[in-house]
């Protein structure tokens, strides 16, 4: 029996051929592997060191805006390890509990605060504030608990914050606005 020349080409390709796939299909595994891990990585961090949220209301207009989505390093707060004055905080309702919002830090524990003809004194010092959409009416809180911050939105006139509900408790504040994401036109950092 003889075997034509193509049948030969063919016998000798085919060990390569198999080789190939062999090398394919361990590259196919291998990039499997990393994008398993890779999303077990992102899982945990997200679900540990950062929250990802979407900014609900208008009230911190212009520094976020309704629909932006943002990122928050989770951070346990104590009297011991306060937020900044400035920060933007994530934290629960303290009426409801049920809903998370985004808020200025404005008042740390022990200080006064007072709204005086649109401006703000903290222990009686104005408080200089670059981030304000408009002006709101005059306000007076006697001198913040130990274990609280007073909280306000920069768009004042429409923000629901401490002059509502009172200083939010350190233990309802889940951390810090670091990100926004979106919209990529605005991507960056919160200061």
């Amino acid at each position: 029996m003889q075997v034509s020349e193509r049948e030969q080409l063919t016998t000798l390709q085919q060990p390569w051929l198999t080789r190939r796939r062999t090398v394919r299909d361990i590259w196919f595994w291998v990039l499997v592997g990393l994008l398993i891990v890779f999303g077990v990585e992102v899982w945990f961090l997200t679900r540990t060191l950062f929250i990802s949220s979407i900014v609900t209301s208008s009230s911190m207009e212009p520094t976020l805006f309704k629909g932006d989505r943002i990122l928050v390093r989770r951070t346990r707060f104590t009297p011991e390890h306060l937020p900044q004055r400035g920060d933007i905080i994530f934290f629960r309702d303290p009426l409801s509990l049920s809903t998370w919002l985004v808020k200025r830090v404005i008042g740390l524990p022990g200080e006064t605060v007072t709204i005086f003809e649109g401006r703000v004194f903290i222990n009686g010092v104005p408080l200089k504030e670059t981030y304000l959409n408009g002006i709101y009416v005059d306000y007076h809180f006697s001198r913040i608990p130990s274990d609280a911050v007073f909280v306000m939105g920069d768009n004042r006139k429409v923000s629901d914050d401490s002059r509502d509900y009172g200083p939010v408790p350190l233990d309802l504040i889940d951390g810090k606005v670091v990100l926004r994401y979106y919209p990529l036109s605005r991507l960056g950092r919160v200061e």
